[in-house]
Formats: C-alpha cells, sequence, structure tokens
C-alpha cells in the first residue's frame, strides 16, 4: 500500500500541510516538537481511523480551532481510494471513502494495513500486559473482520457484566443475569482465544525469519500465549469462579486476561535480557507484525517509524535500513531530529527518498533522490 498524496489542517500543531510522498522511504526531520510525530500519526490516523498517541480526540485539534481535517490518497496494485478523517468539536467525527461517509468503521479496519514503531512501544510491550494484549487485538483487526466484531461484542458484554457486578450489593447480585451474560461471552470467548492462538504460532515463525537479518547473535528467542482458556472451557472456568467475582466486583475469567510471555533462551526476557538484547526482540516482533499483515492481506502495509533511530546502535541501525531497503517492505514514513544522519542513511541505502523538513508545522523544505 503507498499513500502518493498527505493533506493535514489543523491536526495538533500542524496547520497546513500537503505533500506527495515518495513510494519507498520518506522522511520527516527537524527539531522535538516541530510536528514530524503529528506528521507521521496523522498517516496513521487515516489507515485506522485514530491517533497512535491519545484517546482524547480534541486533543488532536490545533489550538485555536475547532477542526481538524484529514485526506490521503492511497494505491496499491489492485486499487486506488481516498480517504478523509474529520473531526469538528466537541466530537462530531466523520470518516469517508471516495466522498462517501463510512457508517460501521470496523468494515474500514484492515483496508489500509499499517504498523507504528515509536520509543515508548518498547517500555509498554515488555511491561504491560495490556500492551501486549493491544498488539495481539492491531494485529488481528486488521486481519480478521470476524476477530474484531468478536472483540468488539466481548468487550461491550463484559462491560455490561462489570457494571452490573460494580452496582449490586453481593446478596442481590442476579445469579440467572448473569449467567445471561456468560452464555453470550463464550462463544466469543471462543473464536478470540482460537485466533490469539493460530496468530501466536505464526508470529514465532516470522520472528525467527525476521530476527537472522536484524541480529548478529544467537539467541533464542520465543513467544508464548497464556490464557485461562488453554486447559478449561470458559462456562466451567466463570462458574467455579462466581463467588469470587461477586466479591471483588470483576469478572476475573476471560480472555481479557490473556497476556504474552516473552522468553530468551528459555528465560523471561524482561528479568534475564540486556537492553540490547530487548531492543533487538523488540524490533524483530514489530517487525514480525508486519510480515503477518503483509502476508494476510496479500499487500505491503505502510510502516511508520517514529523517533528510533536515535535509540539504536550502529550496527542495529544498518541491518534496519538495509532491510527497509529491500523487497521485505513497501513504502517507509521515518521521523528523525538529525538531518546529517538520514541523508547519510538514505544516501547509504541505494534507494529513493525524499526528506521533509519541517519547522513549527510547516514544511519549509523538501527534497530527495
Amino acid at each position: 500500500m503507498i499513500l502518493t498524496r498527505l493533506h493535514i489542517i489543523n491536526y495538533k500543531n500542524i496547520e497546513n500541510i500537503d505533500i506527495e510522498p515518495h513510494a519507498q522511504l520518506n522522511a520527516f526531520v527537524g527539531m522535538n516538537g516541530m510536528g514530524k510525530t503529528n506528521s507521521l500519526d496523522a498517516v496513521h490516523y487515516l489507515c485506522l481511523t485514530k491517533s497512535a498517541f491519545t484517546r482524547i480526540e480534541r486533543n488532536n485539534v490545533l489550538s485555536g480551532q475547532d477542526y481538524f481535517r484529514l485526506r490521503g490518497n492511497f494505491k496499491n496494485e489492485m486499487f486506488s481510494t481516498e480517504i478523509v478523517a474529520k473531526l469538528r468539536i466537541p466530537n462530531q467525527k466523520i470518516i469517508e471513502q471516495d466522498k462517501v461517509e463510512i457508517e460501521k468503521i470496523s468494515e474500514f479496519i484492515g483496508k489500509i494495513p499499517v504498523v507504528i514503531i515509536t520509543p515508548d512501544n518498547k517500555s509498554e510491550l515488555i511491561e504491560s500486559s495490556v500492551e501486549r494484549r493491544n498488539f495481539m487485538n492491531k494485529a488481528l483487526s486488521q486481519t480478521d473482520k470476524k476477530y474484531l466484531e468478536a472483540l468488539m461484542q466481548y468487550n461491550r458484554i463484559l462491560n455490561q457484566r462489570n457494571a452490573y457486578l460494580k452496582n449490586n450489593h453481593a446478596d442481590n447480585v442476579d445469579s440467572i443475569l448473569m449467567e445471561a451474560y456468560d452464555k453470550k461471552i463464550a462463544p466469543l470467548a471462543k473464536i478470540i482465544f482460537e485466533k490469539r492462538f493460530e496468530f501466536v504460532t505464526k508470529i514465532n515463525v516470522l520472528f525467527d525469519e525476521i530476527y537472522k537479518n536484524i541480529a548478529s547473535s544467537n539467541e533464542i528467542f520465543k513467544i508464548e500465549y497464556e490464557s485461562q482458556l488453554q486447559d478449561a472451557d470458559y462456562r466451567e472456568l466463570v462458574k467455579s469462579n462466581f463467588k469470587k467475582d461477586i466479591l471483588q466486583k470483576r469478572s476475573n475469567i476471560g480472555i481479557h486476561r490473556d497476556d504474552l510471555i516473552f522468553k530468551m533462551n528459555g528465560n523471561l526476557l524482561r528479568h534475564f535480557g540486556s537492553q540490547g538484547q530487548i531492543k533487538t526482540f523488540f524490533l524483530g516482533i514489530k517487525l514480525s507484525e508486519y510480515l503477518y499483515l503483509k502476508e494476510i492481506k496479500g499487500t505491503k502495509p505502510i510502516l511508520i517509524l517514529d523517533d528510533i533511530f536515535d535509540k539504536l546502535d550502529k550496527s542495529r541501525l544498518q541491518k534496519l535500513i538495509s532491510l527497509l531497503s529491500n523487497d521485505y517492505f513497501g513504502q517507509v514514513f521515518i521521523s528523525d531530529t538529525d538531518k546529517e544522519r538520514i541523508n547519510k542513511i538514505f544516501l547509504a541505502s541505494g534507494s529513493d527518498y525524499k526528506i521533509f523538513e519541517i519547522e513549527n508545522g510547516s514544511i519549509f523544505n523538501e527534497y530527495g533522490k
């Protein structure tokens, strides 16, 4: 998938940017706070209808304005399309494809596959089970409509179940109503569990494929899927935990408690891995996500790398750029504070590119090869 034109109006600190990105390598360069990351986030928003950095939509609007508008023209070997995302405060959000409003966002997700890698991703993915579930959800939601629909329904019913538990005294909990919730949740949990299991199995294979291209060491990494549903049926588990749910006023059983376990040479990565090994693993798992989307969707996703070059040593950086320049990847968007570094990297890659210099939310220089 290729973004051929990007138009940003009133998005975060960007008043008006209108550019034609290169089909291969693109970089936004400038000092911190100038709009590099916000430009990349606009690309992410057009692909997934949301920011990669905030859930509060009004925070995406330029200060002093009451709306933003994003427009992207995309194409691949099969089709071309125009996506428009616009928001007017307080919360009038509209997504359009080819001038037709999209009524059901879940039907749009996955049409323009994207992977984003940011410095915060690393610590969040290593330390947070929520982010590890989000990692699975983001990849599967872009490739499997049945998964996305099951996940949305599961979360909706789970929220209802939790609200009921929270708002009722233990003596007043209606077991028949709880049974009704669990009857609806059970088949959804089964779908999600099975698809996550398949995903993790595939990601391990893809990780092995990509790891040899980004590392010079021989560590053995493994990603394990941990779920309460691995050894028991949801309905049986929830019955045995019924009293615990009532006392704690929350749902203790379900795929919302799933996790991924990252291991290196049989040990927990976050306990035994060095900073360099953790960086290599993180880069590998995110690039494995890219390969997964590429394989399932049959098109190369857009890859966004936000401010990660400062976090990589010279060896890893060279291996990454070598990868980005071959047939593994399609269109890439990068942000960096060092113009000279990005120039050298792009020239050494042998690929064509464009560099956009940005200051105070505006492009003041554009050049490339």
